[in-house]
C-alpha cells in the first residue's frame, strides 16, 4: 500500500509540473464557460444550451477529455524514458502502476467538477439566474464520476500503446469527438438518427444525465438506456487499460 502511495504522489507531481493541466484541465472549462453565457446573453437567451444549468454538464464531460490526454502524455513519457522498466524490479505488482496513475486522474478530475460547479454558481450569482442546490451539486459529481474514469483508463491505455509524440495526437481526436458527439454546446435531440448514433457513444449519455440532475431536462425512456451505455465504457476501459499494462509489463520483462 505504501509503494502505491509513493508512486501516486511521485505521479501527482509529475502532473503538476505540466503547465497543459493548469492551462487544459483547469483554466479551459471556466473561459469555455464564460464564453458561452457572453454568447447567450448577447442572443437574448434564444440559445438555451447555454443556459448554465444545461451547460455546466456539458462543459464537464468536455473537459474531462483533457485529463486523458494529460494521463496518456504521463504514462508515455515514462515508458519512453525506461523509467517504468526501473521499477518493474520491485515488489510492485502491475495493477499497482496502473492504479498509481489512476488516482492522479481521478484527484484532477474531482478538482474539475468543484471547480466547474463553483464557476456556474457564481456566474448564476453575476447574471442574477436560478443554480442548482446542493444535492444536486453532490448528485451531478457522482453522475460524471464513470465518464471521468472512462477517460482517465483510455488515457493510461493510450499512453501504453503510444510514445509521447503520438498520443497527444489519438487524444485530440477523442477531445473533439466528446465536443462534437457529446452534444456539450449543440442540440442534439433536434438532430434525429444523429442523436441515436451519440446515444450509443460515452459522451452524450454522460451529458444527457447531468442535464437530468440540473433540471436542464427531463427524464425520458432513454434514461436507463444512457446509464447502462456509459457504464459498459468505463468497464471495458478499465478491463482493457489492466490487461494491456499487464501484457506490456511482460514484454518489457
Amino acid at each position: 500500500m505504501n509503494r502505491l502511495l509513493n508512486f501516486s504522489k511521485r505521479n501527482l507531481k509529475e502532473a503538476l509540473r505540466d503547465p497543459l493541466i493548469y492551462i487544459f484541465c483547469l483554466g479551459f472549462p471556466v473561459a469555455m464557460m464564460l464564453l458561452f453565457q457572453i454568447i447567450n446573453n448577447y442572443t437574448f437567451g434564444n440559445t438555451p444550451h447555454f443556459e448554465i444549468n444545461s451547460l455546466l454538464p456539458g462543459i464537464i464531460t468536455f473537459s474531462f477529455s483533457f485529463i486523458m490526454l494529460t494521463m496518456s502524455l504521463l504514462v508515455s513519457k515514462d515508458r519512453q524514458t525506461s523509467f517504468l522498466k526501473r521499477l518493474y524490479s520491485s515488489p510492485m505488482k502491475y495493477y499497482d502502476y496502473v492504479l498509481g496513475y489512476f488516482f492522479v486522474g481521478f484527484i484532477i478530475g474531482i478538482c474539475q467538477i468543484i471547480i466547474c460547479i463553483v464557476s456556474g454558481l457564481i456566474i448564476s450569482i453575476i447574471l442574477n439566474t436560478q443554480f442548482i442546490s446542493f444535492a444536486q451539486a453532490l448528485l451531478l459529481m457522482v453522475s460524471q464520476l464513470p465518464i471521468l474514469i472512462t477517460n482517465i483508463f483510455l488515457g493510461v491505455l493510450i499512453g501504453i500503446l503510444f510514445n509521447d509524440k503520438s498520443a497527444p495526437g489519438i487524444c485530440s481526436i477523442f477531445i473533439s469527438l466528446s465536443g462534437i458527439l457529446g452534444g456539450c454546446w449543440m442540440p442534439l435531440e433536434t438532430m434525429g438518427s444523429f442523436e441515436t448514433l451519440c446515444r450509443f457513444l460515452p459522451f452524450y449519455p454522460s451529458v444527457s444525465l447531468g442535464r437530468i440532475i440540473t433540471n436542464a431536462t427531463t427524464l425520458s425512456s432513454t434514461t436507463i438506456i444512457s446509464l447502462i451505455t456509459i457504464l459498459a465504457y468505463m468497464v471495458v476501459s478499465v478491463i482493457l487499460s489492466f490487461i494491456t499494462f499487464k501484457n506490456t509489463m511482460v514484454s518489457d520483462k
